[in-house]
């Protein structure tokens, strides 16, 4: 069972949409914004999104007709799932290295879900072994709560297939974002080029906040790895590229406009943006841009839109997505490893050395 398939054979109306959307993360944004495509695309007229804060949701996000609910409010939310007879977990790595509570809490709910007699859908999701011993049950939960479960990866297929049989193998659901009609996203990629200033090679690095408290250092090291690189580097055009809101990562903010004020050649794509504005600028733009940074879905737009970018592994779900890629696990280069070195080796393949 793909998802596409699922679309097509299952009534999906009156659904409940759910996942970390709200946040301002890029990838998540993303996740939501194809998957509601996907959804007016086969016919689901009758969807509730939930959202971390509603009256912010049309800073990222296309209206599709479909009402938001704030996830926040427990009210809101029990008399969604109430109301609504499928339950969809939109997307995501969310029993992974992230894990957190809130996922716990998640998975419990899904279970709650199921015993009221809703059917619980994970969708283009990820199981990783990387996760703590809480995701581990909470995954169970949500395995046990799950009508289908579709998987972005092997690991994650296989993780689940212990706890639901009815587990299959499919993509990302950020992946067929290259099967979509985008072109009533023109207007915010104009906004957005009119905002940046890409008139030839551009390296474009991500910065990113640690989720998981034990990570901490490594990512410290990878951002001061990343200014050692930009001091170097003061003759080529870099575009550093925020991909969550400021109040979700405000060091990381503070320290690229101290960059952006030292540094003439840094140019600074901070939030809020249309995530699929973006990953249009990625396609118009392909030929100009190359990605250095770890988040799973930057690199997955990369990708998709013929970029380059460097094969930069954080967790299992990124060493996944490679796999997948046919990038042999020997070229991999891990978040604790990186050095100023390999950014500078894979800049000077980009820009055609110095």
């Amino acid at each position: 069972m793909k998802l596409i398939k699922l679309l097509k054979t299952t009534n999906m109306n009156r659904s409940l949409l759910i996942g970390y959307y709200g946040g301002g993360n890029y990838g998540d944004e993303l996740l939501l914004e194809v998957l509601a495509n996907l959804l007016v695309k086969h016919g689901v007229k009758d969807a509730t999104i939930t959202y971390q804060d509603p009256a912010h949701y049309s800073d990222y996000h296309n209206d599709f007709g479909y009402p938001r609910i704030d996830i926040r409010s427990k009210t809101q939310l029990l008399s969604a799932i109430f109301k609504n007879k499928n339950i969809l977990i939109g997307g995501g790595g969310l029993w992974g290295v992230d894990m957190n509570f809130n996922t716990f809490l998640l998975s419990c709910m899904l279970l709650g879900s199921r015993l009221l007699g809703k059917k619980v859908y994970l969708l283009g999701v990820g199981y990783y072994n990387s996760t703590n011993r809480l995701g581990h049950v909470a995954a169970w939960l949500a395995g046990k709560a799950a009508h289908t479960i579709i998987g972005r990866d092997p690991e994650t297929v296989q993780n689940f297939a212990a706890h639901n049989p009815r587990t299959y193998l499919d993509s990302d659901i950020a992946w067929h974002s290259k099967d979509l009609d985008l072109t009533a996203y023109n207007d915010a990629v104009a906004e957005l080029e009119a905002k940046l200033h890409i008139t030839g090679k551009t390296l474009c690095i991500t910065l990113r906040r640690p989720q998981a408290k034990h990570r901490q250092q490594e990512f410290i090291r990878y951002a001061e790895e990343v200014g050692a690189f930009i001091a170097a580097n003061q003759d080529q055009p870099i575009l550093l590229a925020l991909l969550e809101s400021e109040t979700k990562s405000p060091a990381e903010y503070a320290r690229a406009r101290e960059w952006r004020r030292l540094y003439p050649n840094v140019q600074l794509l901070d939030f809020p943006h249309n995530p699929l504005a973006l990953y249009l600028l990625f396609q118009k733009r392909h030929q100009q841009l190359a990605v250095i940074g770890p988040q799973f879905h930057i690199i997955m737009t990369a990708h998709l839109t013929g970029a380059a970018f460097m094969p930069l592994v954080y967790d299992n779900k990124v060493a996944a997505l490679f796999t997948n890629l046919s990038i042999p696990e020997a070229e991999h280069i891990s978040l604790a490893a990186v050095r100023r070195d390999h950014m500078q080796e894979f800049a000077d393949n980009f820009f055609g050395g110095r």
